[in-house]
């Protein structure tokens, strides 16, 4: 209970959330601008048989946002499509995706995961007689679009009382209005679409607090109790008892995200949303996933090269820009941060630039785009993430990076910060806590799992393991196991030495740690 203290979480009603939470603890998602208006649309569209194409986006989120309303919207005999980007294309609506769709007699576009910043797309489809509506979770830089509703709890003018949704969080929200339009049971719909929420709000890093929780708090209850066909033959697959947080994130989206990085995020929609399984679909999605790993692994090894050779770690934000694959950029930005503590940029040939900031830090990756907007052809994302498209010339190029170092002195100075709960042995946490941890799943952004820092420990066993053994294990007598991820390098050096750990668990052992620093006893 002192851990949800320090969390804020203080009342009867935010603890009662934590452990036993409803359906009917989330909120009416007619608080949101615009829901009524897009709702009625949308009956009128399936009232009249108008072709509607939902558009989505090529990450985990864009993939279950689409299929949670493409789902909902065939199961109504709606005339429904959905298209979503691939990687080359960029993100969010175009004025080409909206000639497409007229093209193709789609009278209502609904995109999802994307379309605040889409301007341009929007006069294209006011040119060509189609309404739009849009449903985003992405920071506003500028005028709202210019569409016929707009639902995005991030609006300036907004009055619903959680806007840390996700792309599926909103599109979710978009379902449970339309089965109150319709008077349907939402009690019954909502468990179709509870487990597509949930990961696409895990997937995107978003703030495991307030309706967040609810949402993936029922739906790893879901998974675990009465999995859909599809999810219990990847949980099959993956040989996992127990889904939680860290088995969504780290094992189950990086399947589904796979597939948008290096191939098509439309054959995952279409894997999400069919009734029956094929088990040779799910082979593909996980040789894909494979298949990213390998290329992600050979490509990170070339930005360390860049980086060492030009002394990059020395800037306020490492940007990188060469021949990277344009759907890994990402996780390799993503990692450099992680390894370098800085912010990190990497821009593909093509001129398509991913961003990350620090974890554990304010640093905003999109104010800071936002101040050097003149040199982009389009950006958006939020504090942690964002992305952007520049003309990929090597004079705008330079540019952009110079304009990049200077603007980001206005984040103020980069401290990651890790706070560790209380001193605990590893021993009384296996025997004492482990079992009583999983009630506060679960774990992530805003809730992060709690650290403990260990009693003098003396390790006389370590191991590497792992590509080029860049990954240790610490062993002691009594079977307790330590991971030090990505610092194989250090962990001979630990043997025999009297230190005390700061720890937290892997939630698949009582008896297995993931180290997070190290104190000198």
């Amino acid at each position: 209970m002192q851990y949800l203290f320090l969390h804020g979480m203080e009342n009867t009603e935010e603890l009662y959330n934590i452990f036993s939470p409803s359906f009917d603890n989330l909120h009416d998602p007619f608080l949101l601008n615009d829901m009524k208006k897009a709702g009625n649309r949308i009956l009128k569209g399936i009232h009249q048989q108008e072709k509607i194409l939902v558009f989505g986006d090529y990450d985990c989120d864009g993939i279950t946002s689409t299929s949670i309303l493409y789902k909902y919207l065939k199961k109504n005999g709606v005339h429904v499509s959905y298209r979503l980007p691939l990687r080359e294309e960029g993100y969010g609506i175009s004025p080409y995706a909206i000639s497409e769709a007229a093209s193709k007699g789609v009278t209502l576009i609904i995109t999802v995961d994307n379309g605040s910043s889409a301007h341009e797309a929007m006069e294209e489809a006011a040119k060509r007689g189609i309404d739009v509506i849009v449903t985003d979770h992405h920071e506003i830089l500028g005028e709202n679009p210019n569409c016929y509703a707009f639902i995005n709890p991030k609006r300036h003018d907004n009055l619903y009382p959680f806007p840390e949704l996700c792309g599926a969080g909103v599109a979710f929200k978009l379902v449970h209005a339309l089965c109150l339009l319709k008077n349907q049971n939402w009690d019954s719909e909502v468990k179709e679409y509870i487990e597509l929420a949930t990961l696409g709000t895990i997937a995107d890093l978003m703030p495991l607090k307030g309706e967040n929780r609810i949402i993936c708090k029922l739906g790893l209850r879901r998974m675990n109790v009465a999995p859909s066909i599809v999810f219990r033959e990847i949980i099959r697959r993956l040989k996992v008892n127990q889904i939680n947080s860290g088995t969504i994130g780290f094992q189950i989206a990086p399947i589904f995200n796979a597939l948008g990085r290096i191939d098509d995020p439309n054959y995952a929609v279409a894997i999400l949303t069919n009734e029956t399984v094929n088990p040779k679909d799910i082979t593909n999605l996980l040789d894909f996933n494979q298949k990213r790993k390998q290329l992600t692994a050979e490509q990170f090894e070339t930005c360390e090269r860049v980086i060492v050779k030009n002394n990059l770690s020395k800037n306020n934000i490492i940007i990188i820009y060469g021949e990277y694959h344009h759907g890994l950029i990402g996780i390799l930005a993503s990692r450099i941060a992680e390894k370098y503590h800085k912010p990190a940029i990497v821009i593909s040939e093509n001129g398509t630039g991913s961003c990350r900031s620090v974890n554990g830090t304010s640093f905003s990756i999109i104010n800071t785009l936002n101040r050097c907007k003149n040199h982009l052809s389009r950006f958006g994302g939020h504090q942690a993430a964002a992305g952007f498209s520049i003309k990929p010339h090597e004079k705008f190029i330079k540019e952009f990076i110079y304009s990049m170092q200077i603007a980001a002195q206005h984040e103020g100075p980069i401290k990651p910060v890790k706070h560790f709960f209380t001193e605990c042995s590893p021993q009384y946490f296996a025997s004492s806590i482990y079992n009583y941890i999983h009630l506060l799943e679960p774990f992530g952004q805003g809730f992060s799992q709690p650290i403990f820092l260990s009693d003098s420990l003396i390790f006389t066993e370590t191991q590497t393991f792992g590509k080029e053994n860049n990954h240790g294990k610490l062993l002691l007598p009594s079977n307790e196991r330590f991971y030090l991820f990505n610092r194989g390098s250090i962990v001979n050096k630990l043997r025999n030495q009297e230190v005390k750990l700061f720890y937290s668990s892997t939630m698949n052992d009582s008896y297995e740690f993931i180290v997070h620093g190290i104190h000198k006893a």
